[in-house]
Parts: structure tokens; sequence; C-alpha cells
């Protein structure tokens, strides 16, 4: 049964031509076209340009990391399997045919020694520190006291005084019999004297003098 390209081809009378052979020969004759035509016209008879796939690293990390995945899911998968199916372990033979294990050789026994520390030596110096800074503690808390007993007497007693000179007392009566008689001076009198004033001369300017 024929097709309805080869009917159409049979009533038309042409022959019928294979589609790679009629794309190559048109593909020829735009080469040639192209090539005889000028600088102006070879812009437009560029041919188109084939996209490439892009080779972008993020999707071979995602492969590399999609990898990974699967062998961890595979692993789990194997480690869930032997975990489901546990093996019996068989008894040791020291069970059924105990072993005499023979004794280590006796050591001798470790003779100590004195061993002098640099922290137990530095620990005594620092008690003896610590000893006279508690001794200089006690000697200024004694001196701050002894200093605070002292200002409190000496308070007392000013007390005592301030309070002994604020009683009112009777002051003696005035002898009347001998009253006071100013005397004069015996100083000479001041004898006054004229001030001498010296005026001092003015300067005068050349226009005035003559």
């Amino acid at each position: 049964v024929a097709s309805s390209s080869d009917l159409s081809y049979s009533i038309v009378g042409l022959p019928r031509r294979n589609s790679r052979s009629s794309s190559g020969a048109r593909d020829e004759r735009q080469v040639r076209r192209c090539n005889s035509a000028g600088s102006s016209e070879r812009s437009s008879c560029r041919k188109a340009t084939m996209p490439h796939p892009f080779n972008l690293r993020t999707e071979r990390r995602g492969r590399v990391k999609e990898g990974n995945f699967v062998q961890m899911m595979r692993e789990m998968l194997l480690e869930e399997e032997r975990l489901r199916n546990p093996l019996a372990q068989a008894l040791p033979w020291t069970t059924e045919e105990p072993e005499n294990l023979a004794k280590p050789p006796t050591k001798e026994p470790t003779e100590p020694f004195d061993v002098v520390l640099h922290s137990a030596v530095r620990a005594v110096g620092r008690s003896k520190f610590d000893h006279q800074i508690a001794e200089r503690n006690i000697f200024l808390e004694r001196l701050e006291l002894e200093k605070e007993r002292q200002q409190k007497l000496d308070e007392e007693i000013e007390i005592k005084l301030l309070r002994k000179e604020q009683v009112p007392r009777a002051h003696p009566m005035p002898d009347f019999s001998k009253p006071f008689m100013p005397k004069r001076s015996v100083k000479p009198q001041t004898v006054p004297r004229e001030p001498r004033f010296h005026t001092r001369p003015t300067r005068h300017s050349p226009k005035t003098r003559s």
C-alpha cells in the first residue's frame, strides 16, 4: 500500500528526493550565494549559533552529593540487615578446659625516698609570709584601738574643761578708791611742715610756640 506522499509524487510526475540530500544541496546553494554576495549581505548569511549545554559546578557537586547519599543509604540498609540477623558467639574453650596461668614473677618492693618538691618549699615560705602579714595586721589594729582610746580621753578632758569654764562665777568688786586719772603725754608736739609740690613742665608743640 502506497502512502499519501508516494501518491502525490506519482501524480505530479516528479522524482522523489531524499530529505537529507535536499537539505545538503540547499546548504551548498546558500554558501555559494553568501560567498558571491557582498560584505553587507554576508553578515545575514552567517550560520546560527549552536547552543551547547552548560557545565555548571553546582551540577557536579549535586551529582557527587547524590552519589554519597545513595552510598550512605546503602550502608545503612546493610547495617540494619546485619543487626536483624545477629550471629551467636560461641563460648571460649577455656570454660571446658580451664587453663592454669603461670604466676608472674614477684617484683621487689619499691623503696620510697624523700622527694623535696619545689611546691612544698614555696608552701613553707608562703606560710611564713602569711604569718608575718597577720602579725602586722594585728599590730596595726592595736595601734588604731590605742589611738581611738587616747582620742576619747582627750575629748573627755576637753569637755570637762569647757564645762568648768562655762560655770558662772562672781567677779570681785572693783576698787574705786584709786580712780583712773589720765596723764598728759610727755612727747613733743608735731611741728607741721609745708609740703613741696613740684609742677612738671609740659611739652609744647611747635605750633603753640610760634
